[in-house]
């Protein structure tokens, strides 16, 4: 563990020099003394042998203007402190194992796609970002958009037209989703979003009785069967 960017580079050249195994991840924090965490970002990313390694952000700032700057550079995860060490090392975790399962791939676009995923998942990335990553062209990114619990609203509703049906039903899986937005969804040309809907417990029951009159017989059904499970809950 070392405190001092500077000191950080120099560890991970000597590593590269002697030929030894070079760290999963990289915990980065953004108010180092001497080079700061974006400053040793951009040299990490600048070298075609730490570049491969994923990038952890910690900071207390939430500035967009830092979380763009950390989007520029390619930057893995972004964790804004307080985090308590066992969520930290669950993040970890979490982005080791979703390198590795990419880690043989030698393509930048899928390396570029694969960093995009993390931080349109992530919590702790600021609405700016997933403002911007909300018109990415992979489906799976603006699917963890519309999933994401800090999308701003107006950026769901603009993903309730999506054209991806698997898009569309991700916003329902939000806890932060406007109703006007679950209503946009719940007439939705898909019978697979709106069969989705039917089957989510956490819907409101008014939007649940909407589609018990659906047209699709399945999905009036689906939707009966989830309001009862409801009512037996009260």
């Amino acid at each position: 563990v070392l405190n001092d960017g500077v000191e950080a580079m120099e560890y991970l050249n000597k590593l590269k020099e002697t030929h030894q195994n070079m760290p999963d991840v990289i915990l980065l924090d953004l108010n180092m003394p001497r080079k700061n965490g974006h400053e040793v970002l951009a040299e990490i990313k600048n070298d075609p042998v730490f570049r491969a390694i994923p990038v952890v952000l910690l900071t207390v700032s939430e500035n967009d203007d830092d979380v763009m700057e950390a989007l520029r550079l390619k930057m893995n995860y972004y964790i804004a402190k307080p985090v308590s060490a066992s969520k930290l090392a669950a993040l970890l975790k979490a982005i080791h194992q979703l390198h590795s399962e990419t880690g043989g791939e030698n393509s930048q676009n899928l390396e570029e796609q694969r960093i995009r995923l993390v931080l349109a998942g992530n919590e702790h990335t600021a609405p700016i970002a997933l403002t911007r990553l909300s018109e990415d062209p992979s489906e799976r990114v603006r699917a963890r958009v519309a999933e994401n619990p800090r999308t701003p609203s107006g950026v769901l509703m603009k993903l309730s037209e999506d054209p991806s049906p698997e898009v569309r039903l991700s916003i329902s899986e939000n806890i932060n989703t406007p109703e006007e937005v679950l209503e946009t969804l719940a007439r939705d040309n898909s019978e697979d979003v709106r069969l989705g809907l039917a089957s989510n417990h956490k819907l409101p029951a008014n939007l649940l009785e909407v589609l018990c009159e659906d047209e699709n017989i399945y999905v009036s059904s689906q939707a009966q069967k989830t309001l009862a499970s409801l009512k037996q809950r009260v």
